[in-house]
C-alpha cells in the first residue's frame, strides 16, 4: 500500500505541473532585457501546446509581451490578437472539465486568463498601435479595454473599475486627432478614476478652452486652484499653434505572483514581487523635465480582482471536498477499502492551487508628457533608485505628439 501511495503522490504531483510555470528560463532572458531571445522560447512553447494545450495562452501572453520589449509592435500585435481570441473562447468550461476539478485541482483545465489578463490583452494592443502611429486602431482597442470592465461589471457582478490609463491614453489621442469633445470626455472620466493625477487639471481646462467651454473652464479652475502659468502652459499646447509634444509611456517593475496560501494550500494568492522603483525621471536632450506617475496599478489590480474571487474559490473547494469524499467511499465500496483510501489521497494529493498568470507583466503603467520643439530629441529615463535605461531618438513634426515606450524590470 506504501508503495501505491507513493506512485500516486508522484503522478498527482506530475499532473499538476505547468508547463509554462515551470519554464524559468526565458523569463530569466526577459528580466536581463534579452527580449528577442525570450520571444523565440516562448513561441516554442507555444507551438508545443498547439492547437489547445492548458497553458497556450500563457505562452501566447509572454511572447506578446516580449515582442512588444523588443519594439516588434507588429508582430506583438499579431500575437496579442490571437491571444485575445483564445481568451474569448476558453471562457466557456465545459461541464465535464469543471466536473472533473472537483475531484482534482483547476490545474487540468485550459488557462483561461485572470480577468485584469484579459483587459491588458487590449491595452497593450492599444499601447502597440499608438506605438505605430496608427491612433484610429489604437482607439478602438482602448474603448474595448473599458467595454470589457462594463461587461464584468454588469454581467459578471464584479466590483471592477473602468481602467485610468485606457481613458487617459485615448483622451490623448483624440486630442492627437484634433477632436476635442472626446477628448475632454476621456479626460473627465480620468480624473473620476483619478482626480490626483498630475496635470489633469491643466488638460481638463485646455480641452475645455479648445471646445470654448467657459463654465467648464471656471469649473476646473475653482477644482484644481489653476493659476494664469497654467491656463498659459495650456494654451501652450495647442496644436493649431504648431506646438508639439513627446508622451512617454513607461512599464515600471515587475507583477505579483501566485503562490499556494499559506493556512488554505489549495487556494491561489497574488504576492507582490521587490519593486525599488515607484517612478522615472525623464531626460530630453540631456535636461531633467519632470517625473512620470502611475495612471494603472496592476499589482493592485490583480489582488484586488483574486480576492473578489475568493468566496467563488472557497465555495467551489468545499463542494469538492463533499464530492472527493463520495467518489473515494464508491471506489472502496466497490473495490477494497484500501483502494478507496488510496483514491481520496490522490483526490486530495492531487488538489493544488492553481498558480499560473501572465508572470512578466509590469507593477504599473505610468505616463509623462512634455512639451518639445519640432525635430529630433533624445528621450531618456532614469527609474529612481536603479540604472538608466537606454535613450531612445524620437522626431516630432510642428503640431503633433510623438509616443515612445520605455520598461524597466527589477
Amino acid at each position: 500500500m506504501n508503495r501505491i501511495c507513493g506512485f500516486l503522490l508522484i503522478f498527482a504531483l506530475a499532473g499538476c505541473v505547468s508547463a509554462r510555470m515551470s519554464d524559468e528560463e526565458p523569463d530569466r532572458m526577459f528580466r536581463r532585457g534579452e527580449y528577442e531571445t525570450a520571444a523565440k522560447r516562448f513561441e516554442e512553447g507555444a507551438k508545443k501546446q498547439e492547437p489547445n494545450g492548458d497553458d497556450l495562452l500563457l505562452y501566447l501572453l509572454d511572447w506578446g509581451l516580449a515582442l512588444h520589449q523588443a519594439g516588434k509592435y507588429e508582430e506583438s500585435n499579431k500575437v496579442f490578437l490571437r491571444a485575445d481570441a483564445i481568451a474569448d473562447i476558453k471562457d466557456y468550461t465545459s461541464l465535464a472539465d469543471e466536473a472533473a476539478t472537483l475531484l482534482t485541482s483547476d490545474n487540468i483545465k485550459d488557462y483561461k486568463g485572470e480577468d485584469f489578463e484579459k483587459v491588458l490583452i487590449n491595452t497593450y494592443l492599444a499601447i502597440n498601435y499608438t506605438l505605430l502611429g496608427k491612433y484610429e486602431d489604437a482607439l478602438v482597442e482602448a474603448r474595448r479595454v473599458n467595454q470589457k470592465l462594463y461587461r464584468m461589471v454588469n454581467e459578471g457582478q464584479r466590483k471592477y473599475q473602468q481602467n485610468a490609463f485606457a481613458r487617459y491614453l485615448s483622451a490623448v489621442m483624440y486630442e492627437a486627432d484634433g477632436n476635442w469633445n472626446d477628448a475632454y470626455i476621456d479626460y473627465q472620466k480620468t480624473w473620476e478614476l483619478m482626480p490626483n493625477y498630475p496635470g489633469l487639471g491643466r488638460d481638463l481646462w485646455r480641452l475645455a478652452w479648445l471646445s470654448k467651454m467657459r463654465d467648464q473652464q471656471d469649473r476646473w479652475d475653482k477644482e484644481f486652484n489653476l493659476t494664469d502659468a497654467d491656463h498659459q502652459a495650456g494654451k501652450d499646447l495647442d496644436p493649431r499653434k504648431g506646438q508639439s509634444e513627446i508622451i512617454v509611456i513607461y512599464e515600471n517593475g515587475i507583477s505579483p505572483k501566485k503562490y499556494p496560501h499559506r493556512t488554505f494550500w489549495s487556494i491561489p494568492v497574488f504576492k507582490p514581487r521587490y519593486n525599488p522603483v515607484s517612478q522615472a525621471n525623464v531626460f530630453i536632450d540631456g535636461e531633467d523635465r519632470g517625473t512620470t506617475a502611475i495612471l494603472h496599478d496592476i499589482e493592485y489590480t490583480a489582488i484586488e480582482n483574486l480576492d473578489e474571487k475568493y468566496a467563488g474559490i472557497i465555495a467551489k473547494k468545499l463542494a469538492g471536498v463533499v464530492v472527493k469524499e463520495v467518489v473515494a467511499d464508491q471506489i472502496g465500496k466497490n473495490t477494497h477499502p484500501l483502494i478507496g483510501l488510496g483514491a481520496k489521497l490522490f483526490f486530495y494529493i492531487s488538489d493544488q492551487a492553481d498558480i499560473r498568470s501572465w508572470n512578466l507583466l509590469p507593477r504599473d503603467l505610468q505616463m509623462f508628457r512634455v512639451k518639445v520643439a519640432p525635430g529630433k530629441h533624445t528621450v531618456k529615463l532614469d527609474p529612481v533608485g536603479s540604472d538608466t535605461l537606454p535613450e531612445k531618438t524620437v522626431e516630432v513634426m510642428a503640431g503633433k505628439k510623438v509616443f515612445c515606450d520605455f520598461r524597466y524590470v527589477p
